[in-house]
């Protein structure tokens, strides 16, 4: 539609309604007066709000929170944070048996060693031969 048309049809329409002459006085002293309150509003929000404890309850807080640092004060005292002393205590009396029983469990630890030296050989040689088919293919491909 064009632009005049719709200002020729609202200009019908509104010919018959009459615009009370105060009207615009009315609605800026209206919002005039909700800027005031909402102003006073933010003021009273800004200030502090005191909240008075019943004697009570401040008893209350008081007396737990005495009781708390009472409790932390005897744990403190009397349970000491120490480590137990590690005292290493000898398992052969006879130089020759302790010899021989750490040679074992050396010759143990070197043969598992073996086994896994000669495992991560087998997987290198394995990875080279798939990098060397797979260079291999690239080049037939092209």
């Amino acid at each position: 539609m064009d632009i005049n048309k719709i200002k020729k049809i609202m200009d019908q329409h509104y010919e018959q309604v009459e615009v009370p002459k105060d009207l615009e006085a009315k609605i800026s002293a209206t919002i005039d007066r909700l800027a005031a309150e909402e102003d006073a509003g933010r003021k009273e929000q800004k200030e502090p709000v005191l909240i008075k404890l019943k004697p009570r309850y401040a008893i209350w807080k008081t007396i737990a929170v005495a009781a708390s640092v009472v409790l932390l004060i005897t744990l403190a005292v009397f349970v000491p944070v120490r480590e137990p002393a590690v005292q290493l205590a000898d398992t052969y009396t006879n130089v020759e048996e302790a010899y021989d029983e750490t040679e074992k469990v050396l010759q143990y630890v070197s043969s598992l060693m073996n086994k896994g030296i000669d495992k991560v050989e087998q997987t290198h040689s394995e990875i080279s031969t798939i990098n060397t088919l797979n260079k291999f293919i690239e080049i037939n491909k092209k």
